[in-house]
């Protein structure tokens, strides 16, 4: 026997019918559901994006656990420019369903790997529109990617800070309050919460 993959990586899934092949393939290898991420490279895998996602949820041995944006195949597939403005509806709808399933969003791979200062800009980019990632095809990609995607300590302490004002407001009895010049409400809260998240998680 041999032992199975920690995770699966799977290009250009379009339908629940290739979702369902796809668990019957891995039910064929091993006993054990292993850990899958799988691409949105078409118009047709966008537009069944959500019942991918349920199929693969409900399958017996797959764990789904992320979805990567294939955009330079999306793009053909749609007959568009790979400009960034031209990708925003399909980058936001994988976040949302991701976030929604509690899925690790993907970002598009930069293609143009020497760039170094674009690569960070695009990342800074995607940390904003709620990608959790971004795909790397060389080494010299990764530090920035990786910085970009993390929370730096300035955004930690703001977060640190704003928590345990909000904890000493919620004491108070109060409830929304103002912190360093903005209003803050609950929604602020569970923003800074993900930040402390992400770096415990890192």
């Amino acid at each position: 026997n041999t032992t199975p993959p920690d995770i699966v990586m799977v290009p250009k899934l379009d339908s629940v019918d290739e979702a369902r092949l796809l668990n019957t393939i891995i039910s064929e290898c091993t006993s054990e559901p292993i850990p899958v991420i799988f691409q949105t490279e078409s118009a047709m895998g966008l537009i069944n994006l959500h019942e991918i996602i349920k199929t693969l949820i409900e399958a017996s041995h797959v764990i789904p656990v992320g979805i990567v944006f294939g955009a330079d195949d999306y793009v053909s597939d749609i007959r568009g420019s790979r400009d960034i403005d031209a990708v925003v509806y399909a980058r936001q709808k994988i976040v949302t369903y991701s976030r929604a399933y509690n899925l690790q969003p993907i970002d598009r791979v930069h293609i143009e790997y020497k760039d170094l200062d674009a690569l960070k800009l695009e990342s800074e980019k995607g940390f904003g529109f709620g990608f959790s990632g971004k795909q790397c095809i060389h080494p010299s990609q990764i530090p920035i990617v990786q910085s970009a995607f993390s929370p730096s300590n300035e955004q930690l302490e703001y977060s640190r800070e704003l928590i345990r004002s909000f904890a000493e407001n919620q004491n108070a009895g109060k409830g929304a309050f103002t912190f360093k010049g903005k209003m803050i409400d609950r929604p602020t809260l569970l923003q800074a919460q993900n930040v402390v998240a992400m770096f415990d998680i890192l």
